[in-house]
C-alpha cells in the first residue's frame, strides 16, 4: 500500500509540476508583445496638392523596422506621391532638405516607438503640416498651438529648417507605420 500511495503522490506531484511549467512558459511567452522580434511595417501620409489639386498628392511612404520597442531603421519607399515639388527641389531650402534627408532618417534610429507615436504634428484642415513660424503663405498656415519643439524627442531634432512640410509628412508617415505594429 505504501508503494501505491507514494506512486500516486509522485504522479500527482508530476502533473502539478507539468502544469506549473506550462503556466510559467505561457506567462513568459512574449511572442505577441512588441519587441519580441524585429518587425517591419509600412506607413504613409498624403494630402491633395494645395498648389495644383489636379496633380499627384503630396506625401511620403516609409518602411519602418522596430526591435524591442525601438526604431532600428526608417526608409522612404517609392510611391506615387510627390515628396518635394520640382520648384522647391531647386530652391536653397529644397536642396538643403534633400542633402539632409538620409541624416534625418537616421535620427529616428534608437527612438522609442511610444515617444514617436506621442508626437503631435499640427496640420491645416487640408492636411498640410504647419508650424507657428508662418513658413507658408498667409495667415492660415500659422498655428499658435504648434511650434518647432514638437519635432524634438529626447533631444533628437526631427525638423530641418525651412522644410516643415516635408519633415511633418515624414513624422506622420512613420506614425502611421508604427500604428500597424503587432502588439
Amino acid at each position: 500500500m505504501k508503494g501505491i500511495k507514494k506512486a500516486v503522490i509522485g504522479l500527482v506531484a508530476g502533473i502539478v509540476a507539468i502544469f506549473g511549467v506550462a503556466a510559467l512558459a505561457a506567462c513568459s511567452d512574449n511572442s505577441n508583445n512588441e519587441g519580441s522580434k524585429p518587425q517591419t511595417v509600412t506607413g504613409e501620409y498624403s494630402y491633395a496638392n494645395p498648389y495644383a489639386p489636379e496633380a499627384a498628392k503630396y506625401g511620403v511612404k516609409v518602411s519602418v523596422t522596430v526591435d524591442d520597442g525601438k526604431i532600428t531603421k526608417v526608409e522612404i519607399v517609392d510611391s506615387e506621391y510627390v515628396q518635394t515639388s520640382d520648384g522647391w527641389k531647386d530652391s536653397t531650402h529644397g536642396k538643403n532638405y534633400i542633402a539632409q534627408e538620409n541624416a534625418l532618417l537616421q535620427k529616428y534610429v534608437g527612438l522609442d516607438v511610444d515617444d514617436v507615436l506621442a508626437m503631435e504634428i499640427a496640420t491645416e484642415t487640408n492636411g498640410v503640416p504647419v508650424s507657428n513660424s508662418g513658413s507658408g503663405e498667409g495667415e492660415d498656415t500659422v498655428n499658435p498651438d504648434f511650434d518647432d519643439e514638437t519635432f524634438v524627442v529626447d533631444g533628437t531634432d526631427l525638423l530641418i529648417d525651412h522644410a516643415t512640410q516635408s519633415c511633418g509628412r515624414l513624422v506622420l508617415a512613420v506614425q502611421n507605420a508604427l500604428e500597424k505594429l503587432d502588439k
